[in-house]
């Protein structure tokens, strides 16, 4: 596995790494200013989709009966989401389980509560991101396409198939054994809430590569669902840390139709830093918040 993910990188940032030198002079011409007021927006709106991410952590959590406090698992959610960037892939699961189970929660509940996030969240993407990919391939757009995948994904969230889960070997079918699954309505729900997630995030990436290359009529959204696909890429390349190199290659193959390969590259790697900066803000507003209540208790019990 450990070779697998290394050459997985490698070939990622390798093609990252040829076509930006193969395009670095047209990419040195590129005529763009980052107006302050867009960028900013960008960046305030891209801290709300991470905290709605979070949220969604937490609605996960009280489906399986857990209502831990809000602030502190945002907070956990940011600080574990973070841990994604280190090597080997699985820090920001297990950082997570350690710091939820701190709040209260079993680490059965946990497990549980971690496979439901990823399917959700990989379910959801490959649904809004499929538009970008029948569109980078030419084909027509056809919505009703989208029908039977998007209902296809909703059942396999019945407890039926959920629950076979159980009989998968070690903690994981173990911790399934012990845990009351969601209703099928509840999944559903869940599952709605992602599905608008991704398409909120499609828009504000729209909006941030509008910055760097002007948008026009059908590129809204074939550049607002690439950023589905792009992170659906990196759920399913799971042990790669962050997705790093993945998520850019794949929305350089997405976007290549539709803007110039300068502006395709620009964009792609471009979001890897903007991605980081709302992190990185989501972080400090939870932090500030986080700590700003633990020094007013004091005061308040006085």
């Amino acid at each position: 596995m450990k070779i697998l993910r290394y050459l997985v990188i490698a070939l990622a940032l390798g093609f990252m790494g040829m076509m930006t030198a193969e395009i670095w002079p047209q990419i040195q011409n590129l005529d763009f200013r980052l107006r302050a007021g867009p960028t900013l927006l960008s960046l305030l709106l891209l801290v709300l989709l991470f905290l709605l991410d979070a949220y969604g952590w937490l609605l996960i959590l009280s489906s399986l009966n857990h209502s831990p406090p809000k602030l502190d698992n945002i907070r956990v959610w940011l600080l574990s989401s973070v841990a994604r960037y280190l090597p080997g892939g699985i820090w920001s699961y297990v950082s997570r389980a350690e710091m939820t189970y701190k709040q209260g929660v079993d680490m059965a509940s946990i497990g549980v509560a971690l496979y439901l996030e990823t399917i959700l969240l990989a379910a959801s993407s490959l649904v809004v991101g499929l538009p970008a990919l029948a569109m980078a391939g030419g084909y027509e757009l056809q919505w009703w396409y989208l029908l039977p995948v998007a209902a296809l994904s909703v059942a396999s969230f019945h407890p039926a198939f959920l629950g076979l889960a159980r009989r998968l070997p070690g903690r994981m079918g173990a911790s399934f054994s012990r845990v009351t699954l969601p209703a099928f309505s509840r999944m559903a729900w869940l599952y709605l809430y992602y599905l608008a997630f991704w398409c909120l995030f499609g828009l504000v990436f729209a909006l941030f590569a509008d910055m760097l290359h002007p948008l026009y009529g059908k590129d809204w959204l074939a550049v607002g669902s690439s950023i589905a696909l792009g992170f659906f890429a990196g759920f399913v390349m799971i042990f790669v840390p962050g997705g790093i190199g993945v998520r850019e290659s794949a929305l350089f193959l997405l976007l290549e139709p539709w803007i110039s390969a300068p502006d395709a590259l620009l964009v792609s790697l471009g979001s890897r830093l903007w991605i980081m900066a709302g992190e990185g803000l989501s972080l400090a507003l939870a932090e500030a918040l986080f700590q700003l209540r633990k020094h007013l208790r004091p005061i308040r019990r006085t």
